[in-house]
């Protein structure tokens, strides 16, 4: 098979690495990274043995390292792992494997439930940790709750809807204007799989949006949390006061806040403040700056962004 190709590949000054190349029949099958795909005459993607071996080492590793913690801590751990994983896996042949692994978190529960509560039975230890969905979506009655306040509940994988990826019609392109909308619900779509919560509730504010650049948060660029009233002015990490930017673009923000804002301690910032009579951590401080924002000169952050 490799000599065959090697006439075509040559022409275009390609070649095989032959420890990264296999052949195999497609009733075989062959792992790639962390998939697996064989299911005789059909082409079936799904998780890897070793890829669920890993993910299932990570959730153990987590039970481990909070043992004997409140449930509530443990929640907030294992919540961001378990989206994840399954977000990951979500366009793949994984629904029995998402049940698979619930079932594996639910006995990793109950032994830690059984290590918190040693003196207590188990139906005790069900009437004061499992609650009902308190948002109503799922019918599950056996949902992990931190028992103060009942809200914080642990989510389950099987929840993840299975959904194909599709793929962009080979004639649309990003820089036909008509397609405008068709590609801005491709990017919300693809950050609400690849992103945490946290991070979808902040760019559903900017509607998917960097405030700085007006370019789409769905790329390659990491993004950051930036705080709109810095903490330097008493500005806290409420969701009213963050937004998402790329990295770069919150970087040359802060170059421009320190430039207008007076120096480092952000002293015409404050001046502007107390004129307006206006509390820097409130509503009313969050919007004055953001008007204030309107009028900095992030044209050159486009400028190399388009270059």
């Amino acid at each position: 098979m490799y000599e065959k190709l090697k006439p075509y590949l040559n022409k275009r000054g390609l070649t095989l690495a032959d420890e990264k190349t296999k052949v195999s029949h497609i009733s075989e099958g062959f792992n790639l990274r962390q998939y697996k795909t064989n299911n005789g005459m059909r082409l079936l993607i799904k998780p890897s043995k070793a890829s669920i071996k890993k993910a299932r080492e990570t959730i153990k590793n987590m039970f481990i390292q909070l043992r004997g913690r409140p449930v509530g801590d443990l929640i907030k751990k294992l919540n961001p792992i378990i989206r994840g994983i399954g977000n990951c896996w979500s366009s793949q042949v994984a629904k029995k494997i998402f049940g698979n692994i619930d079932r594996y978190i639910w006995i990793k529960v109950r032994k830690h439930l059984e290590i918190l509560h040693s003196n207590k039975s188990f139906k005790w230890i069900y009437r004061k940790y499992f609650r009902a969905d308190y948002t109503g979506v799922s019918k599950d009655k056996w949902i992990l709750t931190n028992s103060h306040d009942n809200k914080t509940q642990l989510f389950k994988m099987s929840w993840i809807p299975i959904v194909r990826h599709a793929v962009v019609k080979y004639r649309n392109s990003p820089d036909d204007a008509s397609l405008k909308e068709y590609f801005e619900k491709r990017d919300k779509k693809e950050f609400i799989k690849d992103n945490v919560l946290s991070k979808r509730k902040l760019a559903k504010c900017s509607n998917y949006k960097c405030r700085v650049c007006k370019q789409s948060l769905v790329g390659e660029e990491s993004l950051k949390i930036n705080q709109i009233v810095p903490y330097k002015l008493g500005g806290d990490e409420c969701y009213d006061n963050l937004e998402l930017l790329h990295q770069s673009c919150q970087q040359y923000h802060r170059i421009l806040l320190e430039k207008y804002g007076g120096g480092r301690d952000l002293s015409k910032i404050v001046t502007h403040f107390k004129n307006n009579q206006v509390e820097p951590n409130s509503k009313e401080g969050y919007e004055l700056i953001k008007k204030a924002f309107k009028k900095f000169k992030y044209q050159s952050v486009l400028d190399k962004k388009m270059a």
